[in-house]
Formats: structure tokens, sequence, C-alpha cells
């Protein structure tokens, strides 16, 4: 590893690296964790893998084909999708957010 670069972290990710939000989410808020979860599609996840930006830290679900089906991100006291959105690059229409739908998080005891 060269001086002043980041160690490999396994990620896929290309550089310009942008999530299409093309249909209205579902924001599944935890209040008490203070976690919400953006869910943009309904596939299976295949893998997870961590996103830092300036503004925070996500974990990112990807499906078999490699499309993001989901968001999670900890550590908000606002839910709002455009707060929660902030610090994850992604492309979306206002018509698009404006639907989105907000439940709570099924909790289940183990």
């Amino acid at each position: 590893m060269k001086a002043g670069s980041s160690p490999d972290t396994g990620s896929t990710r290309p550089d310009g690296f942008v999530i299409p939000i093309t249909a209205p989410p579902v924001v599944e808020i935890d209040t008490e964790a203070t976690a919400a979860y953006i869910r943009l599609r309904s596939s299976k996840v295949t893998r997870t893998e961590p996103y830092a930006s300036e503004k925070g830290f996500a974990m990112l679900d990807f499906d078999a084909e490699g499309n993001v089906v989901g968001i999670e991100v900890v550590g908000r006291q606002e839910f709002s999708i455009r707060e929660l959105i902030q610090q994850i690059p992604v492309q979306a229409s206002e018509a698009v957010l404006n639907q989105t739908r907000y439940v709570a998080a099924d909790l289940q005891v183990a």
C-alpha cells in the first residue's frame, strides 16, 4: 500500500458510483436504535458493503445482479428521505421521493 492510500476494502463500486431510485422507497424506522432502512426493491440480499462518506456511514445491501436493494443508515435523529440520503450518492426525482412510505421497523424478539 502506498503512503496516503486507503486499504482495499474489497468493494467493487466504481468511481462515480450512484444509486438510482426509480420507484418510491419504503423507509423502515427504528427510533430506539436511531436507525433507518431504505428499501429500494424486494430482491434477495446477497451481500452487504459499508459505504462511508464525509457526511456519514451506511451499509448497502446488494442483490445477485449488483443492484442496491436497501440502505441502512444509523445514528440519525431525522428520518425524512431527503435527510437520510444526504450521505449517499443517489439519483432520484422529486416525484419519486415525494411518494416515499414510512413504516415502523418490524422488530422481532430473539
